[in-house]
C-alpha cells in the first residue's frame, strides 16, 4: 500500500520520436478539427481499450515498471479521498464522483472528465485537455481546457491528451445515430525539433565509422564525432574569438527567448479578445452559468486553501476594494451602497436563528475591537456619525407619518367593535351551544358515545344480520354464573364478618 500511495516521480516525453512512436492517422484528423493551437502537435497511436488514458500516460512516462493498473488504482484513490471536491467542480458536467469510481473500478468502461482531474494530483501535473469542436457546445468548454492539480499543489510539468475515437467521424456518426462522441484518448507530442549551424538542418547526430584491421580482417569501428566539434576547434583560438561566438550564442538565447515571451503575450492577448468578444455576446442564461461556474470554482479553491494563503487573497482583494472605491465616482458609490443593502438585507431574511446569532456576536467583537484601538478624536467622530444618523431616521419617520398635506389619512386602529357584529356572533355561539347540537347517543354497535347530530336512527326491522347484535347463549350462561358466584361469595364474606364479630 505503501508504494501505491508514494508520489510519482514524473518527467514526461514531450518531443516525437519517430523510432519509437507511430501516429495515430484517426486522431490527427480530429486535431485540426480543435482548437487553433494545437494543430502543430503530433496525436501518438496506443491501444484502443478501455485503458486508453492510461495507455497515454504510460507512454508518456517512459518508465516500463509503471502499469496501466496501477494508475488506474492510484486515480481511485485519488478520486475516494477528495471526493467532495470533484464532486464540486464537475458534478454538473460528468455526474456524481461516486458513479465514476463504479465505472472505474469496472471492466469495460471508458474515463471520464473526473479521471483526467485525479491524474493531475496523482502526476502533481498540468493536463491540456483537448477536445474536438464537433458538435461543440458552450457547456463542452471544460472539456477543452487546462486541469491542474488541488491547491495547494502546483504542478512541475504539462502533457497534453486529445478526446478522440477509434473511428473516423462518419464511421462514428453511424455508429451512434447521427451524433459523433469521444470513446479514445492519445496523447499528443511536440514534433521534431530541428537545430540550425552553419544553415543546415540536423535532425539526428550519428556516430561516424572508419574501416580497420583487427586479427587480419577489416572491422568498422565507430569514431565519436560529436555535434560540438567545431566549438571544440574554435576553442583552440584566442581568447577574442571565443568571446565573440559566446557573445552570438547568448545574443541569440536571448532573442529566441524575448521571442517566445512575445508570442506567449500575443496568445495572452488573443485569448483575453476572444473571452471579451464572447461575454459580449453570450446570453443572460448563458452568463449566469457562466457566474455560477467560476463562484463554484471559488467555493472549492477556498475549501482546500491554508490559512496563510486565505490571508493573502483576503488582503489582495481589501486592496482591489480600496483601489476600485478611490477612483469611483459619487454615483457609482451610491449604486455600490444600495447594492450592498439589498444583499445584506437578503442574506438576514434567509438566516437561521443560529446564524444571525453568530452574526451579531461578531458584529460585537469587531465594535470592541475597533472601539479599544480607536483615538478619542476618532472616538468624537463616531459619535458625531451616530447623532447624523439619528436625526436623519427621525426626520424620515415624521415625514412618514405626517404624510403629504391633504392626502394624509389618520390610521383608524383601534376603533370600538360594531354592536351588529356583536350580536352576531353571541346569536352564533348559542346556537352552537344549545341543548340540541351538545345532545349525545349511544351507538348500539360499538356502544360508545357520540354527537346526536353525527348519529344516524335506523329503524330496528331495516338492520340485516339482526341476529348477530343480540347476545348468544353462551354469553348470557357465563354472564348468570358469574352474578351467582358473585353473591355467593359475598354471602360467604358476610358470614365470617359476623362470625368474627361474635
Amino acid at each position: 500500500m505503501d508504494s501505491i500511495m508514494r508520489p510519482f516521480q514524473f518527467y514526461p516525453t514531450y518531443v516525437f520520436d519517430e523510432a519509437k512512436h507511430k501516429i495515430d492517422v484517426v486522431a490527427k484528423e480530429y486535431l485540426q478539427k480543435a482548437s487553433d493551437d494545437t494543430h502543430h502537435l503530433v496525436p501518438i497511436d496506443v491501444p484502443g481499450d478501455e485503458h486508453c488514458l492510461y495507455h497515454s500516460i504510460v507512454l508518456l512516462m517512459n518508465n516500463p515498471l509503471v502499469t496501466t493498473t496501477e494508475l488506474r488504482v492510484r486515480t481511485v484513490i485519488e478520486l475516494i479521498i477528495n471526493e467532495n471536491y470533484y464532486d464540486t467542480m464537475y458534478l454538473q458536467h460528468a455526474g456524481t464522483t461516486d458513479i465514476i469510481i463504479q465505472a472505474a473500478c469496472r471492466k469495460g468502461m471508458c474515463s471520464e472528465l473526473h479521471e483526467i482531474a485525479a491524474l493531475c494530483n496523482v502526476l502533481q501535473c498540468n493536463i491540456r485537455s483537448v477536445y474536438p469542436k464537433i458538435d461543440f457546445q458552450y457547456y463542452k468548454a471544460i472539456w477543452d481546457s487546462v486541469f491542474t492539480p488541488i491547491p495547494p499543489v502546483i504542478g512541475n510539468c504539462n502533457i497534453a491528451i486529445l478526446w478522440s475515437n477509434t473511428l473516423h467521424e462518419k464511421d462514428a456518426r453511424e455508429t451512434y445515430n447521427g451524433t459523433w462522441r469521444p470513446n479514445h484518448f492519445v496523447p499528443l507530442l511536440s514534433p521534431p525539433i530541428l537545430n540550425e549551424f552553419s544553415s543546415q538542418s540536423v535532425s539526428l547526430v550519428v556516430t561516424p565509422e572508419k574501416k580497420t584491421f583487427k586479427n587480419n580482417a577489416v572491422t568498422q569501428i565507430r569514431v565519436p564525432e560529436f555535434q560540438s566539434s567545431l566549438s571544440r576547434r574554435l576553442r583552440s583560438e584566442d581568447n577574442s574569438g571565443n568571446d565573440f561566438v559566446q557573445t552570438n550564442v547568448s545574443s541569440t538565447m536571448e532573442k529566441e527567448k524575448d521571442d517566445k515571451e512575445e508570442r506567449r503575450q500575443i496568445q495572452l492577448q488573443k485569448k483575453r479578445e476572444r473571452s471579451r468578444s464572447s461575454r459580449m455576446n453570450e446570453t443572460e442564461e448563458h452568463r449566469q452559468i457562466r457566474l455560477q461556474k467560476e463562484k463554484e470554482r471559488s467555493r472549492a479553491s477556498r475549501m482546500t486553501e491554508t490559512e496563510e494563503q486565505r490571508q493573502v487573497r483576503l488582503e489582495k482583494m481589501d486592496e482591489r476594494n480600496q483601489s476600485s472605491r478611490a477612483n469611483e465616482s459619487e454615483e457609482q458609490r451610491q449604486i455600490r451602497l444600495e447594492k450592498m443593502k439589498e444583499r445584506n438585507q437578503s442574506s438576514r431574511a434567509n438566516e437561521s436563528e443560529g446564524q444571525r446569532q453568530t452574526r451579531l456576536e461578531k458584529k460585537r467583537e469587531q465594535t470592541q475591537r475597533t472601539r479599544t484601538n480607536e483615538s478619542r478624536e476618532q472616538h468624537q467622530i463616531l459619535l458625531e456619525q451616530q447623532k447624523k444618523r439619528s436625526q436623519a431616521n427621525r426626520t424620515k419617520k415624521k415625514h412618514e407619518n405626517v404624510g403629504s398635506g391633504k392626502n394624509y389619512v389618520r390610521s383608524p386602529w383601534p376603533e370600538p367593535i360594531a354592536r351588529d357584529l356583536k350580536e352576531t356572533r353571541l346569536q352564533q355561539f348559542l346556537e352552537q351551544m344549545s341543548m340540541s347540537k351538545l345532545a349525545e347517543a349511544t351507538c348500539a354497535v360499538c356502544n360508545i358515545r357520540t354527537p346526536a347530530k353525527d348519529a344516524k336512527k335506523i329503524p330496528i326491522s331495516k338492520i340485516p344480520n339482526i341476529d348477530l347484535l343480540k347476545a348468544s347463549e353462551e354469553l348470557k350462561t357465563l354472564i348468570k354464573n358469574s352474578t351467582e358466584n358473585t353473591a355467593t361469595l359475598i354471602d360467604d364474606n358476610n358470614t365470617r364478618t359476623t362470625s368474627h364479630i361474635k
